[in-house]
């Protein structure tokens, strides 16, 4: 993964800097436009690769909220500042293990019932036979030219 760090310094005739910070996001200075009260803005411009098609969903998704990707840049970071890790695409298996449904009496027994009532009662021959000793018998009497 591959970052740069620019200082955007040419306007003042000194050189750009280059580091290599974590990630693949590329930094390129503070802007030089004022907000709405006159005051030198101090946001940075943050660029990151993001598949095509990730984007065009994602945002999709936030016109329909009526969120930029800006603000969503920024609730991500405000989100690994404040839980210091990122957050998870999907829950993790603990958390659906905990999530699981838990039975009731009631619906235990109707879950017993209906096994009982869908079990078949195995004849009195079977008795004591593997399964493949009752294939094989099964088959014997399928295909008795095959068996001498």
């Amino acid at each position: 993964m591959e970052a740069v760090a620019k200082k955007d310094t040419a306007q003042k005739g000194l050189p750009k800097t280059s580091q290599k910070p974590e990630g693949r996001v590329r930094m390129l200075g503070a802007a030089s436009s004022s907000d709405a009260s006159g005051r030198p803005r101090t946001d940075s411009i943050v660029t990151a690769r993001v598949p095509i098609e990730i984007k065009e969903q994602g945002n999709a998704v936030l016109k329909k909220i009526g969120a930029t990707p800006t603000e969503l840049v920024n609730a991500a970071y405000q989100y690994v500042l404040s839980c210091g890790e990122l957050p998870e695409a999907f829950p993790s298996l603990r958390e659906v293990a905990d999530r699981r449904r838990l039975l009731t009496s009631e619906r235990k027994f109707k879950i017993r019932d209906r096994v009982v009532r869908m079990t078949l009662k195995a004849p009195a021959s079977w008795e004591g036979k593997t399964y493949d000793q009752l294939r094989e018998d099964a088959m014997r009497e399928r295909y008795p030219e095959y068996f001498g």
